[in-house]
């Protein structure tokens, strides 16, 4: 067997990132209780593993998601994530060009709608990537660049004001019109995305495999005048531009995992990324 380099990225179950304080609050109120918390852990470790031994005999990194840096996946043959769809998109924030082989750690209690796995698959998933008989998923990204960073985006990114009871403002751009709006914020998103927040704003979904930038303004504030770009799919080489327009605006990319604060007068460019991240996805 050919050795590869291999970096493992695994998620810090709830109960361990939680004060005892805390979990014992979860528990008397009936939010949450200790031993769904308890099992849930368990079975995180056992799925990780199990993907351990799989990888027995190759050069293996491991990093817990809260240690993860950009760099860590340099010179990797193969990224594995064990945990849920937020793994994922702490590993998608990795320089690096090589495929994913995603794994779902828990099922019973994530629906990991960004992994192709379970532990259990791990070893003919592996073994088929080794051969060259596996298939992969190309999932489209987005790129969002301002002027000091330039980052890709996986599921979505919302941009709002970081107070949530505040008002957005912004200047919107969408190529074709551009207009100043005042609104709950504006919800971008990729087509693998467009199941999750976009669509709980009302915007239908479309093929997870499509190129495409989708957006939607969030309760729009009509008082000043009826607006008019509030939705949009669109297909490269077309983009979004959006230019805050009171200070404390920001976008937050694939849920909690970066937040990119603007300036008043500063704008973000959104566009379809020339890069797919390229997931392991079932044997040929």
């Amino acid at each position: 067997m050919t050795q590869r380099r291999i970096l493992l990225v695994t998620k810090v179950p709830l109960i361990e990132r939680l004060s005892r304080e805390a979990i014992a609050r979860l528990d008397t109120s009936g939010a949450m209780t200790l031993t769904g918390m308890r099992e849930s852990a368990q079975r995180q470790r056992e799925a990780v593993d199990q993907v351990r031994r799989a990888l027995v005999g190759h050069d293996v990194r491991e990093r817990r998601v809260p240690d993860l840096i950009v760099d860590d996946a340099a010179e990797t043959d193969l990224v594995i994530t064990a945990g849920g769809d937020g793994t994922v998109f702490t590993a998608n924030t990795l320089a690096t060009h090589a495929p994913f082989l995603t794994v779902n750690s828990d099922p019973h209690g994530s629906l990991g709608h960004f992994t192709r796995a379970k532990a259990e698959d791990v070893p003919a998933l592996l073994a088929a990537w080794l051969a060259g008989t596996c298939q992969f998923d190309e999932l489209p990204r987005l790129r969002l660049r301002t002027a000091s960073m330039d980052l890709r985006v996986l599921n979505d990114a919302l941009f709002t004001n970081m107070n949530p009871a505040a008002m957005s403002r912004y200047r919107i751009d969408d190529g074709v019109t551009s207009e100043n709006q005042r609104s709950s914020g504006v919800w971008v998103s990729t087509a693998a995305g467009s199941t999750g927040g976009i669509h709980s704003a009302g915007f239908d979904p479309v093929p997870a495999l499509t190129p495409a930038l989708l957006f939607k303004v969030r309760e729009p504030f009509h008082a000043f005048g009826r607006l008019c770009v509030l939705e949009g799919r669109q297909l490269p080489p077309c983009g979004l531009k959006l230019t805050a327009a009171v200070p404390g605006m920001a976008l937050y990319i694939d849920g909690p995992n970066i937040t990119v604060a603007l300036a008043p007068g500063e704008t973000a460019e959104l566009s379809a990324a020339p890069d797919p991240l390229r997931v392991v996805a079932r044997i040929r």
